[in-house]
């Protein structure tokens, strides 16, 4: 079983230059923890809920030194405007790591589990073809297993 028997050709990418309220709205629309950044058909970098959840919140050394203004609304909701309207590539994870359609779907998981990310772009030839998750190999994996019972 390669990954190109388990990705999904679904390819919800965004811009470099997206604001990151765009982001949030895929994600939440489409039920997904990340989406692909990506230059035309090229993957440039990745950007996921965690991204967006360090982008909200100040430092727990920030709230230490200040608490009374960083758990005041008004703060909290000029903190999110600022942050939804940053583009992505302030944001997104640069180091990109993908796979290509035919390798073994063991071996993306276990990329997946050496670099702690839960989903890879997949790319031939440069290209963005399609993204495959750990939820896509777990239940692979689980479905050829109930077959041999």
């Amino acid at each position: 079983m390669n990954v190109v028997d388990l990705m999904s050709k679904l390819l919800l990418k965004v811009t470099p230059d997206a604001p990151l309220r765009h982001v949030n709205q895929l994600l939440h629309l489409y039920k997904v923890n990340g989406l692909v950044v990506a230059e035309g058909d090229k993957p440039v970098g990745v950007v996921t809920y965690s991204d967006l959840f360090r982008a909200f919140l100040p430092s727990y050394k920030e709230v230490q030194q200040d608490r009374e203004k960083f758990l005041e609304p008004k703060t909290i909701d000029e903190q999110m405007r600022q942050v939804l309207n940053m583009p992505v590539k302030t944001v997104m994870t640069r180091e990109l790591i993908t796979v290509p359609p035919d390798m073994s779907a063991i071996e993306a998981g276990a990329m997946m589990n050496a670099h702690k990310v839960k989903q890879l772009p997949v790319v031939e030839d440069g290209k963005l073809i399609g993204i495959v998750s750990h939820f896509d190999i777990t239940w692979a994996l689980i479905m050829r297993a109930c077959k041999l019972f």
